[in-house]
């Protein structure tokens, strides 16, 4: 493919975020950068995404090589989005007047949209993620014919908005993450042009692997959970059904359960866990500490419902442990059946069932650790990906397109 001009919008970006949208976009950028397409990020002044205080200066600068410009985030009147926020969680009849209301007071930047509407002509596509915020949801609409969306899609209730519906459906197309995000987005939204594309990933030398050493003290297996400590990925979950596993004698009791991340337990309201002497609070770690938990973890846990790709999963597969889902999630389930990488669980006797096996079968672990790296190297290379991405790209940009119907059902 010639050489291309993108531009990748995102409410937040800058060295070192965790967020995995953010991550997925910017490492996209970042590879679309260092090949020589033209390619800038555009995004926020803000940090935090609770506050989304402006605290960091607008104007451009340059992250991991790649040109960023940050605009300032608009006043937000939040007695009018918080609970139109709270019912649209709560699955409750939202009118199309209060989405829109309730979108108004998103995150938002009206300078970054000047921006846009200005630059219309120096990019060949705009692509704008993760699907919830004011920042793609308007700035998407500037310029429909030339917006992509990265949505990182999860089935709720979100998803189900007339906006949102109305967003899919006058866009480009869209860029997926999975095969079973690309089949909810066309189920809701009908035939959307684009594809899956995904992320890539360098795994890391196998001398560097086989060196890395247990980060904790004593030979006393451990499961281990990476991410945010927030309900919205499930921890509590995963707390409650290693809790209920051990009490009823599922899971040995020298088994510990460690959760690594930002957040708190009290997020969790389940500080009373911490006094049990079997559930470990860890908090963000190193590149090399996190890489060294992983690699003699006995499973890496990934208790979320709600993925749309899940960038820990392959990390874990990288270092050699295998992965444990739950399958409610078609997601995180497809990537473990398709790759027999790991297992997945639905209850405390299933989670009690996936802890005996691995260690009844420590072979069977790592026949299963295995598989997970062979299928990261497979679809996930960047290889892969960026051939993923070129067709795709080539399909949005064809003069023969045909867009989705705003009136689709």
């Amino acid at each position: 493919m010639s050489r291309r001009s993108f531009c990748f919008v995102v409410p937040r970006f800058f060295e070192g975020i965790a967020g995995g949208a953010e991550t997925l976009m910017g490492s996209l950028a970042r590879r679309l950068a260092a090949r020589g397409d033209d390619v800038e990020i555009l995004t926020t002044c803000a940090r935090d995404n609770r506050t989304w205080e402006n605290e960091m200066p607008p104007g451009g600068t340059i992250v991991d090589g790649v040109r960023v410009t940050r605009f300032p985030v608009d006043a937000r009147n939040l007695d009018v989005w918080v609970p139109i926020q709270v019912a649209i969680s709560e699955g409750r009849p939202v009118s199309t007047a209060d989405q829109l209301a309730w979108m108004s007071e998103s995150v938002s930047s009206k300078p970054l949209y000047a921006h846009i509407i200005a630059n219309r002509d120096r990019f060949d596509l705009f692509f704008y993620g993760p699907y919830l915020f004011g920042t793609t949801f308007w700035g998407a609409n500037m310029h429909p014919e030339k917006s992509v969306l990265v949505p990182c899609l999860h089935d709720e209730s979100y998803a189900y908005l007339d906006v949102i519906a109305s967003m899919f459906r006058q866009v480009r197309g869209c860029l997926f993450n999975s095969e079973p995000e690309m089949h909810l987005a066309r189920s809701l939204y009908g035939p959307i042009p684009g594809g899956v594309v995904g992320m890539g990933f360098e795994p890391p030398p196998g001398e560097d692997v086989e060196q890395l050493e247990p980060f904790l003290d004593g030979a006393a297996p451990y499961i281990l959970y990476l991410g945010r400590k927030e309900t919205g990925k499930n921890v509590q979950v995963l707390i409650d059904y290693f809790c209920a596993a051990k009490e009823e004698g599922r899971i040995p009791a020298e088994v510990r359960l460690v959760v690594l991340g930002g957040g708190s337990f009290s997020d969790l309201y389940r500080e009373g866990a911490l006094g049990r002497g079997d559930v470990v609070d860890l908090p963000h770690l190193g590149e090399r500490d996190k890489q060294r938990l992983l690699k003699h973890a006995l499973f890496l846990c990934q208790p979320s419902t709600n993925e749309s790709f899940s960038i820990v999963i392959m990390e874990s597969w990288m270092v050699g442990a295998p992965v444990v889902v739950h399958g409610k999630c078609p997601v995180t389930r497809h990537h473990v059946v398709e790759s027999r990488g790991g297992l997945y669980f639905s209850s405390s006797q299933d989670f009690g069932a996936v802890v005996q096996h691995y260690l009844s079968h420590p072979q069977a672990r790592g026949e299963h650790a295995e598989s997970g790296r062979r299928y990261v190297e497979r679809e996930y290379s960047w290889n892969a990906v960026l051939e993923r991405f070129d067709s795709a790209v080539a399909k949005l940009l064809s003069p023969s397109l045909e867009l989705v119907s705003p009136a689709a059902s």
